[in-house]
């Protein structure tokens, strides 16, 4: 005979009976007692509970019969510690991870997605440069995991503005629905190229960038990076031998951003020309990025006199990819000949 789940059976050795509710394997079964209890019971030790011992045109009684368990596909395969209900507990997080800490200059950088909660999760995820989404990864993330989802060189990992995530939660059996989830990650302020910015932490052995949807502390910190490294709106200048002159008065409408290697990262030797402007250049286009979205009208650049390179490869980023930005050589009186100006608004 073929049991299921929803059949009322008895027990061929006890008293009592009950539903069964689950099938744990082949050959054994959860049933729910009259009593309201669940436990697992060998499928050769019940019996239907029927109103007669035989079954119809002459069957012989169930009792004599070999009872038989319906084979359970994996696919509709019930286990009962899952199917049970548990409520929403954990959250969804987004880390940038170097493969190389040491050498961050030249690393390149994997993006992970970490479901640290107790339900699955089926996400989207894109990437956003210009305003314009491109998708990054989509799937579902079982609970207590984490999932590489691409690996970004510096190049590509700088013309990125935005990450935008987007989701739902399930699990099987029981679950409290929960409301769909959404998390922009900003990357505007962020240097990759500055080891402070990754710290320990427990999902990876390497050090890393975590960004958590209720972590305000990672809004704050971000932005007291952007103020404090990519928006310069004051400077001091002090002479030894002169008096202290009164600060600069704060022009809210000029943004100043030093390209100077030492600003951006912690320690330049053993870099060569080459590795030092790229990664200027990669500075000069993220504040750019980053200041055509603010109020400001106008951007200093500050590079230096030097052999010239830099302000020439400025120049030719500007004609090239931003044909309708005016610019030119910024106040000699405050900056000498070490300055780009760029026309943000007319």
């Amino acid at each position: 005979m073929t049991f299921k789940i929803g059949d009322r059976i008895k027990f061929l050795n006890d008293e009592g009976g009950g539903i069964i509710i689950a099938f744990l394997d082949n050959k054994t079964v959860e049933v729910q007692t009259d009593d309201g209890f669940e436990m697992p019971v060998l499928a050769t030790e019940i019996l239907f509970d029927s109103g007669t011992a035989y079954g119809f045109d002459g069957e012989e009684p169930r009792s004599a019969q070999q009872p038989k368990v319906e084979k359970v596909e994996t696919a509709s395969f019930i286990r009962t510690e899952d199917y049970k209900y548990q409520d929403y507990k954990g959250e969804i997080l987004l880390g940038i991870v170097p493969d190389n800490d040491k050498l961050l200059h030249v690393s390149d950088f994997r993006l992970y997605l970490i479901n640290d909660s107790n339900y699955s999760f089926h996400y989207i995820i894109s990437q956003v440069d210009k305003g314009v989404h491109e998708l990054v990864n989509e799937g579902t993330i079982e609970s207590d995991s984490k999932i590489e989802l691409k690996k970004y060189n510096q190049s590509s990992l700088s013309k990125i503005t935005d990450f935008y995530v987007q989701g739902i939660f399930s699990k099987t059996g029981l679950f409290e629905p929960q409301k769909a989830f959404e998390l922009t990650v900003s990357l505007e302020g962020i240097s990759f190229y500055k080891s402070q910015h990754f710290t320990d932490n427990e999902y990876f052995d390497a050090k890393a960038i975590l960004f958590k949807k209720d972590e305000l502390l990672m809004k704050k910190a971000v932005e007291k990076l952007m103020a404090s490294e990519l928006i310069k709106v004051s400077k001091s200048k002090e002479e030894s031998d002169k008096p202290v002159k009164a600060p600069k008065p704060v022009n809210p409408d000029i943004i100043e951003v030093d390209l100077h290697i030492e600003e951006i990262v912690d320690n330049h030797s053993g870099m060569s020309n080459g590795e030092i402007i790229e990664i200027q250049l990669g500075r000069f286009e993220t504040s750019l990025e980053t200041a055509m979205k603010s109020k400001a009208k106008k951007i200093v650049f500050i590079h230096g006199v030097g052999n010239g390179r830099l302000k020439q490869e400025i120049q030719k980023k500007l004609e090239r990819k931003y044909p309708d930005l005016r610019f030119q050589d910024a106040s000699f009186r405050e900056y000498g000949f070490g300055a780009t100006m760029v026309y943000l608004k007319q």
